[in-house]
């Protein structure tokens, strides 16, 4: 069973993702070795604001390594690239029905329309972008209070409806970079929080829990750390 049909029930963000052999090995695979990234689903100009952006969500600090010290930036293209399906007759099947939502046209077509918006507000390529300008357009997006995003979400299921319909539907613009921009930060979150690194030095790693105790002094019990697995 290949990578795909292995995990077919995962969507393109990190709200579905779990830790199965498969994701973690794409996972310890991507190593950050330069300056140089060379993605291998989005383009390069697509890859450089990929990277600076998951740079911007989890960037280094002076005792922990950043998202992309640890090449979840390259986790994240080889994620899309690997595991979500190039088109839904690749998995679908008389029993189970694919979200367009998890096809890699979805994220191809939301991170076009990505570049588009950023070269109409900044009158720039893409790939000549600074993190302050990809700051800009993630505070934008990720910062709306929750009634817009309510309203995204309703976006996103009114054309997912539509496009069973219609495949020419479109997608509202705004709702389509909010959802790019949120997986981008579900993946970059669950990437970092699931390397070895973060998981054994950072986190409270303890892979085989012992019994329940429910009145033990901090220092046993992770000194307050999420716990790695």
């Amino acid at each position: 069973m290949d990578r795909r049909q292995a995990l077919r029930n995962l969507g393109w963000g990190a709200g579905a993702l779990v830790a199965t052999p498969t994701i973690i090995s794409i996972l310890q695979s991507c190593k950050e070795t330069g300056p140089v990234f060379t993605p291998a689903f989005v383009s390069p100009a697509q890859g450089h604001a990929l990277k600076s952006m998951v740079d911007l969500i989890i960037p280094n600090d002076e005792q922990v390594p950043g998202a992309v010290a640890l090449g979840v930036h390259q986790f994240i293209d080889s994620y899309w690239n690997e595991v979500l399906p190039a088109a839904k007759t690749e998995i679908e099947d008389e029993f189970w029905e694919v979200s367009a939502s998890r096809e890699q046209q979805f994220v191809k077509s939301a991170f076009n329309t990505f570049e588009a918006e950023f070269k109409a507000t900044f009158n720039k390529e893409l790939d000549k972008g600074t993190p302050e300008e990809y700051d800009q357009l993630l505070a934008k997006y990720l910062k709306t209070d929750k009634e817009q995003q309510k309203a995204y979400g309703k976006a996103m299921g009114d054309y997912l409806t539509a496009l069973k319909e219609n495949p020419a539907a479109t997608f509202d613009k705004d709702a389509q970079l909010f959802y790019l921009l949120s997986s981008i930060r579900g993946l970059t979150v669950w990437g970092w929080k699931t390397t070895e690194e973060i998981g054994k030095n950072v986190l409270w790693y303890d892979p085989v829990p012992g019994q329940q105790k429910g009145c033990i002094p901090l220092s046993e019990a992770g000194n307050g750390n999420a716990m790695a697995l």
